[in-house]
């Protein structure tokens, strides 16, 4: 993975390449393939970022705290349909 600068802070580059992202995210997923739930206490908080970053690459739109969900899911799911 390239450093474009990460953050004393979090550690975190300002951004990945596509392939890392992928790459990360599938990391994380594989953890909790694996290990169900304690797969997902080892995942790394870029793993998580990057599997939030892939579901809305994706096209899974950002449900804010505090919002109704059902909207947005029937309207996301109803795009899944062939």
């Amino acid at each position: 993975m390239k450093d474009n600068g990460a953050t004393a802070a979090t550690g975190m580059s300002d951004r990945w390449t596509e392939t890392d992202m992928v790459t990360l995210a599938a990391r994380g997923v594989g953890k909790v393939d694996a290990l169900g739930p304690r797969g997902a206490t080892l995942c790394s908080v870029a793993e998580i970022e990057a599997m939030a970053g892939l579901l809305a690459v994706l096209g899974l739109p950002p449900i804010p705290p505090g919002t109704a969900a059902e909207i947005i899911v029937t309207q996301f799911m109803k795009g899944l349909k062939p």
